[in-house]
């Protein structure tokens, strides 16, 4: 029993000095890992609540609705679902001591006839395990300020 007590103390004791993470350091670490990212844990019921996925995805969406900010999409994205190309350069294209957070598009889409109004979206894309916390939008911007804890 003693000698548990006194390793206890020395894990707490070198646990207690070792630096905190800051923003920066906390997305360079996560640049190359696969992600959990907030879901719905029922896509026809919001009201169901969100929970974290599995460890699968290389970008997660934050996506407010476009006529109510108060609500909001959150998902892993598929890769498949377009080419992420640009946006994964914005990422990693980064001078030391610097890094993208969210990547944020304001999106046109013409999906009928030409004298048919455009629709718009807004998403932000995110590279940090569960950054895109299912919150209100500019929760989910000061969310993504600071060091994500791990869950």
């Amino acid at each position: 029993m003693f000698k548990l007590a006194i390793i206890t103390v020395a894990v707490t004791s070198v646990a207690a000095h070792l630096p905190a993470l800051n923003t920066v350091q906390d997305a360079r670490l996560q640049a190359n890992s696969l992600l959990r990212c907030w879901e719905p844990m029922d896509d026809k019921n919001p009201s169901a609540g969100y929970a974290l996925s599995e460890p699968l995805y290389t970008l997660c969406s934050y996506m407010p609705d476009p006529k109510e900010y108060e609500k909001f999409y959150v998902n892993g994205v598929d890769e498949s679902s377009d080419d992420y190309t640009n946006i994964y350069k914005m990422f990693t294209d980064v001078a030391e001591r610097h890094a993208v957070l969210n990547v944020c598009l304001q999106e046109g889409f013409q999906f009928h006839a030409e004298t048919h109004p455009s629709q718009t979206s807004f998403r932000c894309l995110c590279k940090r395990d569960g950054c895109n916390v299912p919150k209100h939008l500019l929760t989910f911007l000061d969310y993504n300020k600071k060091v994500i804890p791990q869950h």
